[in-house]
């Protein structure tokens, strides 16, 4: 089939061709029509010709007889690009009036799509933006509260893995601080006032990106945050509920390294001539005077094991505490210059102390217990479970950082678990008649702080441990019922030691630290039904009556 030729242009068209006039399309076509005619080729180049003439005769000849125009040339360019501005607005404000105009004719079917994404925002609202909210609204009432009281200095312990020192608020001039305050100054936190409100909200506020939690406990308010920027990667804030004042702090920088700040009293325990000699009620007393006494009594070992609390002296530290006919001596091994001086200032006002350090520990024994075979077969399971867990929870750089986190809490829950049992064996039953209503009020505070410290330390790792381990866990067994557990705090006490222990060594096998005795697919279940018992049998501690033998058979 012949395709038709396209007919010669008009003598206008090949003009509007030459002047470059032509629709783009039209000049393709004549273009492409050129190419192929010679006839309208030489009519082209005519006219090419005729206006190159005319041209050079208004150049040469006419412009030389002409008059100088009266104005300019109007530039009609100009008034072209206005006129299509024009209708590229006219034609804009069309479009936007289809466009806004679209929804109301399906109105309808939009008003679903609509309220969806209403409460979708809500919704994201509320669990995302919610807790931030709560934590900046606690802080801000901290600080108002804090605000109303009398400025003065307050005392508090400073723990990391690898020392404990005692400080006070204000420009730092200890020694002992020189490795901890860079790790503040790194993240933007104020070293001289960490345990307060204040700086936990400077610091939160400092903050491009981050991620709160608000807990609300018996007696506190727990503020977590978390953060991808910085040195400090999670803080957590303790806020006691009674007068909002923050009583303790946890810091988790980006090099694994913590800190953790207690507030300690600001009252020395009182000497003992002044607890016996009044009660708490102001009552008279119900003893003898303990200075007159001959012989040290378990309340004078008492005031010395409150004064030690109050630098944390008794959890970590190698001392011992012992009666020696009238006095209370105080023995510590390989203990730090530093730390020598501040447990002798805790002790300064106890008449009865005698305080010997030694410079050397003895070599400790090689441990050999826990060794097992490289092919061993249990190592073989735990290994594998190990790879499950890492696998349910990202991999394993992610199990690595839950080992550490936990092994960091297990040490300090042994060590209140220990404290508790130690005191169960200062004090037994048969001891309880000597002492009087203040050494009660002692025992019962040391019990207080130990219990639930150990009841927060023991949450923190099963909420831990509870995610990662339950997608690989069988059946966990019930905590028992807190009734067969003892009534008498002094065999609770022990059986508390042993079921933290229970734990102790189930975290060491999990985490590669111990071999384990039983295979390794019940070893999930085992320790999250031990973690179940431990904290049940912690709460039941809690709860058991501490008062003289005589009242609790009344």
């Amino acid at each position: 089939m012949k395709i038709p030729s396209m007919r010669h242009p008009e003598s206008e068209e090949l003009l509007r061709y030459v002047d470059g006039e032509s629709p783009a399309r039209a000049a393709s076509q004549i273009r492409s029509h050129l190419e192929k005619c010679w006839e309208c080729r030489v009519e082209l180049e005519e006219l090419q010709s005729t206006v190159g003439e005319c041209v050079r005769y208004r150049k040469n000849t006419l412009g030389r007889h002409l008059p100088p125009p009266p104005a300019p040339w109007a530039d009609i360019y100009r008034g072209f690009a206005e006129i299509d501005a024009e209708l590229d607005r006219s034609s804009f404000r069309n479009r936007l009036s289809n466009i806004l105009q679209g929804p109301m004719r399906y109105a309808r079917r939009l008003t679903p799509v609509a309220v969806a994404l209403i409460i979708a925002c809500l919704l994201f609202y509320r669990f995302r933006q919610t807790p931030s909210v709560q934590a900046a609204e606690l802080l801000r009432k901290a600080i108002a509260a804090a605000d109303n009281l009398p400025a003065k200095p307050r005392r508090i312990r400073i723990r990391m893995k690898d020392r404990s020192f005692v400080r006070t608020t204000g420009p730092e001039r200890q020694d002992a601080a020189s490795a901890v305050a860079p790790l503040f100054t790194a993240a933007r936190y104020d070293w001289n006032d960490p345990l307060s409100a204040k700086s936990y909200q400077a610091w939160r506020d400092g903050l491009a990106e981050k991620e709160d939690e608000v807990i609300e406990e018996q007696n506190a308010y727990l503020i977590r945050t978390r953060t991808e920027s910085g040195e400090l990667a999670q803080a957590t804030l303790r806020i006691s509920t009674k007068d909002l004042r923050p009583v303790e702090e946890r810091f988790e920088f980006r090099n694994r390294e913590w800190v953790e700040i207690t507030e300690l009293a600001d009252e020395a325990t009182p000497s003992i001539g002044e607890i016996a000699g009044k009660t708490l009620s102001g009552a008279p007393r119900t003893a003898p005077l303990r200075t007159a006494a001959l012989t040290a009594t378990i309340g004078d070992e008492l005031q010395v094991l409150a004064a030690l609390r109050r630098v944390d002296a008794d959890l970590g530290d190698p001392i011992e505490v012992s009666r020696s006919g009238s006095q209370i001596v105080v023995t510590g091994v390989g203990i730090a210059a530093q730390r020598r001086q501040e447990i002798n200032d805790a002790l300064g006002s106890q008449s009865r102390v005698v305080v010997r350090f030694s410079e050397t520990a003895p070599a400790a024994p090689a441990e050999v217990e826990n060794v097992a075979p490289a092919d061993n077969t249990i190592n073989v399971e735990i290994r594998q479970l190990q790879g499950r867990v890492a696998s349910q929870i990202g991999g394993q750089a992610y199990f690595a950082q839950l080992a550490t986190q936990v092994l960091d809490l297990s040490e300090p829950m042994m060590s209140r678990a220990f404290a508790l049992r130690r005191l169960a064996e200062r004090v037994p039953v048969e001891i309880e008649p000597e002492l009087i209503a203040q050494d009660w009020q002692i025992l019962r505070n040391l019990q207080q702080e130990h219990t639930e410290a150990l009841r927060r330390q023991t949450v923190e790792i099963e909420r831990i441990l509870r995610p990662a381990l339950s997608p690989v866990s069988g059946p966990v067994r019930a905590a028992p019922n807190s009734a067969a557990y003892p009534t008498a705090w002094q065999p609770a006490a022990e059986e508390l030691f042993q079921s933290a222990r229970r734990v102790d060594k189930l975290l060491a096998v999990m985490f590669g630290a111990a071999a384990g005795e039983s295979p390794g697919e019940q070893l999930p279940a085992q320790l999250l039904g031990s973690l179940a018992e431990l904290r049940a049998r912690v709460e039941a501690y809690g709860r058991l009556p501490m008062q003289p033998l005589e009242r609790r058979n009344k």
